[in-house]
């Protein structure tokens, strides 16, 4: 079994801690390989040792889940994950990597953020470019963070969170032909910008949107955060057994 979460958000006001909290004590299922896939914490919003303090129960329960390997995928708002695994090597409880693949059944599957299909429409800004600005947006703490997010929605334009806003239903089924992300996932243009296989099943977080496409070959994690009105898409995250790949929702609510 494959388990992945996507944007839990620690640091976050708008974060369902709670939620995750209650979902990591009543999950059963033995786990493979537990694959986080970014913006675990909130290191824009938030103290980087203050998140840690604050949130120690759930990290507590993390580590704990009967889970054989952790993976933990660099997302914008936790990159600097990336230089504490560099610096404390094996030492680290878990490999921090940009993207991962892994072999379920007799499917490939390919794991990223996300972060990088926004990142390549911001020309002329270079993906080096919006990676530095990630890491050095871990050390801004609360202000300047949600700031720098403010200025992030209005450079990759508010019309995609609008629509999301007035109706969560268009990111989860079929419309989401018009969002640029959904159609950089779909599309045979990613193997080109973003190093992936025409075969490799991609998992991804950042925009926040749970969605499974009707062929299953792009699925998106969603997020455990209160952003989307609609409570039914919140909690979401992505199980792979024997190469099947299925979204789902943790429907408890604290």
């Amino acid at each position: 079994m494959i388990l992945v979460i996507s944007d839990l958000h620690l640091g976050y006001k708008k974060c369902n801690s709670n939620a995750f909290s209650n979902f990591l004590d009543s999950y059963s299922y033995d786990v493979d390989d537990l694959i986080i896939l970014g913006d675990f914490f909130d290191f824009w919003r938030k103290n980087n040792s203050e998140i840690v303090l604050e949130y120690e129960k759930i990290l507590e329960k993390l580590l704990d889940l009967d889970s054989k390997r952790i993976h933990y995928i660099a997302g914008n708002h936790d990159y600097y994950m990336l230089k504490l695994k560099e610096r404390y090597g094996n030492n680290f409880p878990f490999d921090v990597k940009k993207n991962l693949r892994l072999e379920d059944g007799d499917k490939k599957f390919y794991f990223t953020h996300g972060y990088e299909f926004e990142a390549v429409q911001l020309e002329p800004f270079t993906m080096d470019m919006y990676e530095e600005f990630s890491e050095k947006m871990c050390f801004s703490e609360d202000l300047i963070g949600g700031v720098a997010s403010q200025i992030w929605d209005i450079i990759q334009g508010s019309d995609i969170k609008d629509r999301l806003e007035k109706n969560p239903r268009e990111r989860f089924e079929t419309t989401e032909e018009s969002l640029k992300i959904y159609k950089m996932a779909v599309s045979t243009g990613k193997c080109y910008l973003f190093g992936m296989m025409p075969d490799e099943i991609l998992v991804f977080g950042h925009t926040h949107g749970p969605f499974i496409n009707s062929e299953k070959t792009v699925v998106n994690a969603g997020s455990w955060t209160s952003e989307l009105k609609n409570k039914d898409y919140q909690n979401s995250y992505v199980e792979i057994e024997d190469g099947n790949i299925e979204l789902k929702f943790y429907r408890k609510r604290v």
